[in-house]
């Protein structure tokens, strides 16, 4: 009796194969797709152009730019932001700070402050206070020697707020806001 091959023994090989082949395959085009997607990334970032500017274009979009006044005002859904330059020394700008928060502010209806104003009230009342007139009191934020703020302490709220930043030829810009 003649004896066939047993070719059920050679279909499992050659499925083992051809399932090693697609795996193989398979991990290579994912590992390419991924180099060539980074790659194609990596070169779009090298493409675009720089996003700071030289001092010649800085000065082109300034001269575009409304001119601002010395002194100039804004009236915000939240409250009002005056913009001052001024000439002089950190502490000549700090006192410019101390006189718009010393200003009272007009009389409004009361509102309703968030958590975060409240912890900061708290903490500031925690610290001796620049000066006072109450009920108004004026403190520096710890670490903050740019800054002025306005509380009044009877509501226990902030009711004018400044700061300073060093401009060019020795100038400041100082920001203040009074909220509504």
């Amino acid at each position: 009796m003649s004896t066939l091959p047993d070719r059920s023994a050679d279909y499992g090989t050659l499925a083992q194969r051809i399932s090693g082949w697609t795996t193989n395959i398979l991990a290579a085009a994912i590992v390419i797709a991924i180099g060539l997607a980074l790659g194609w990334q990596i070169t779009g970032w090298f493409r675009e152009p720089s996003a700071a500017t030289s001092l010649s274009e800085g000065a082109n979009v300034s001269v575009n730019l409304p001119a601002i006044a010395n002194e100039h005002e804004f009236l915000t859904s939240s409250g009002l932001v005056k913009v001052q330059r001024q000439n002089g020394t950190p502490t000549e700008a700090i006192e410019a700070m101390r006189a718009f928060c010393r200003e009272k502010p007009l009389a409004t209806q009361p509102r309703t402050i968030g958590p975060g104003e409240a912890a900061f009230v708290k903490q500031l009342m925690a610290e001796p206070p620049l000066e006072q007139s109450p009920p108004i009191a004026l403190f520096q934020p710890p670490g903050q020697a740019l800054m002025v703020v306005a509380v009044d302490r009877e509501r226990s709220q902030i009711v004018g707020w400044s700061f300073a930043t060093p401009a060019p030829g020795g100038a400041w810009s100082l920001y203040h806001f009074r909220p509504k």
